[in-house]
């Protein structure tokens, strides 16, 4: 099953260079809900399609300088967060 990591360093970089150190500052950036950013964080909750499209257009970045789609072994192996929600991939 294909799973979806965030770059917990980089994006804490993206963060404190943007002066967004609480939830609600980076909820209130990126037009989402408190509740939303916060599951995020924690891995509790996927990224969805708003949520990584306002971090696109939020940061100077790419979506594979955050985002990370991998399988769940080499996520483990890698020691990141692991949200296990599967990933539809169209080709």
């Amino acid at each position: 099953m294909a799973t979806l990591t965030i770059d917990s360093k980089r994006f804490q970089e993206l963060r404190d260079e943007h002066g967004l150190d609480t939830v609600q500052s980076l909820a209130s950036a990126l037009h989402v809900d408190k509740g939303t950013a916060s599951r995020v964080l924690t891995g509790k909750a996927a990224p969805g399609p708003r949520f990584i499209s306002s971090v696109l257009l939020t940061f100077p970045v790419k979506f594979e300088d955050v985002f990370t789609v991998v399988g769940e072994d080499d996520a483990n192996a890698a020691g990141e967060a692991v949200v296990t929600d599967e990933l539809a991939v169209a080709s």
